[in-house]
């Protein structure tokens, strides 16, 4: 999935808006289509549930919304020059431990809370796509491995990372 952005190197911001909306869409409907249990059940071969991974990427949209809002400093390269750096890692199917703010705590979850909690994070995304200078970066939140990047690698890179977890939340469901 991550290598359609290198195809079309998305430089339209509709396009991320809409891929961002459609990301969202596809994750919210998989969310809500878990009962309680379901959501909160241990996976046979360990890792995380699929509250958790919900949660994982609550946290992840959390980040990227300070991200955008420190978003102020102009760069002097193309404003989506690291992304082919970054999308073998974020689409590849090597295990990474997330930093430590983007774990999960081990408790309940609601899928209905987790989908509109989530929903909230991302409207406002997709609201910075349309007013904000994705040109820009935010020295305040570098990537532990890609150093500065700007709002626009960013909002690729979160959108790539979703992508990588669908499956997950989809073979979690399939076991619900």
């Amino acid at each position: 999935h991550g290598f359609a952005y290198l195809r079309l190197m998305v430089t339209d911001h509709n396009d991320l808006a809409a891929r961002f909306r459609d990301t969202t869409a596809e994750l919210v409907q998989l969310i809500e289509s878990f009962d309680q249990a379901g959501f909160n059940r241990r996976p046979e071969n360990g890792g995380w549930n699929a509250g958790e991974l919900s949660e994982h990427l609550l946290l992840f949209d959390i980040r990227l919304n300070e991200v955008l809002e420190t978003a102020t400093v102009a760069v002097d390269r193309n404003e989506i020059e690291k992304v082919p750096l970054y999308t073998p890692r974020v689409t590849g199917s090597t295990k990474l431990d997330a930093p430590p703010f983007l774990v999960p705590a081990p408790i309940e979850r609601l899928p209905a809370e987790m989908a509109e909690k989530l929903t909230a994070q991302r409207k406002k995304i997709i609201n910075a796509i349309g007013t904000q200078d994705l040109s820009l970066a935010s020295t305040e939140f570098p990537h532990r491995l890609f150093g500065e990047m700007t709002a626009h690698e960013w909002l690729i890179f979160v959108d790539m990372h979703t992508h990588r977890h669908l499956p997950q939340l989809r073979a979690l469901a399939d076991l619900a």
